[in-house]
């Protein structure tokens, strides 16, 4: 199996400076936009299905690709983005400083994110995260098709790069559209292809 594995075009958040994690922003018109011009990329790759993360600015751009590529989405809950923040999601980021101040200026969270091991205040476990993207792939591989997209997140990206693809270094920098084309052969990964991301 050939899987294109595509993180979302920018949404709301970006624009509003919000954090992002669990919370469903809608795309942008620039995301739109953007989704519209990279489904023209795909048309010669023979896409037979493509699976989505249920948040709408992954979503929403399967919608589009499925669309221009008359294929079916299908949506696959744990292939969602960490709830890295926690009650923080969908706050205005320079908000979240001024009344969260007491947990963030806290010892425990001086530092948090998916490569520090913990999430912030009423976030999710890195391991419970880790294991259900796992899952997803589990279920997607099992499916009987040659090439396949999954449209998701950075944090679903850094968890197939590192559990998945077993690479050491640390994805840094992922842009809108990002794409990692992976081979699945006799149960094993392997890269064939990756643009848009930024490793160390």
């Amino acid at each position: 199996m050939k899987i294109f594995m595509i993180r979302h075009c920018e949404s709301e958040d970006d624009i509003l400076n919000c954090y992002g994690g669990c919370a469903d922003f809608e795309l942008t018109e620039k995301g739109i936009n953007t989704a519209h011009e990279y489904s023209n990329k795909l048309t010669k790759l023979k896409i037979e299905k493509i699976f989505t993360s249920p948040y709408k600015r992954a979503k929403n751009v399967a919608k589009i690709f499925g669309e221009k590529l008359g294929c079916n989405i299908e949506i696959v809950n744990d292939l969602r983005e960490i709830n890295t923040y926690g009650v923080m999601a969908g706050v205005n980021k320079d908000l979240a400083k001024e009344i969260f101040s007491l947990l963030l200026n806290s010892d425990k969270y001086k530092e948090f994110g998916y490569y520090e091991g913990q999430t912030f205040e009423g976030g999710e476990p890195i391991k419970d995260f880790d294991d259900r993207v796992k899952n997803a792939f589990n279920y997607i591989t099992k499916r009987n098709y040659e090439t396949i997209a999954i449209v998701t997140h950075g944090g679903v990206f850094r968890s197939v790069y590192k559990n998945i693809l077993n690479k050491n270094e640390k994805i840094v920098d992922i842009e809108d559209v990002a794409t990692i084309e992976i081979e699945h052969k006799n149960n094993t990964f392997g890269i064939i292809n990756i643009t848009g991301v930024a490793t160390k």
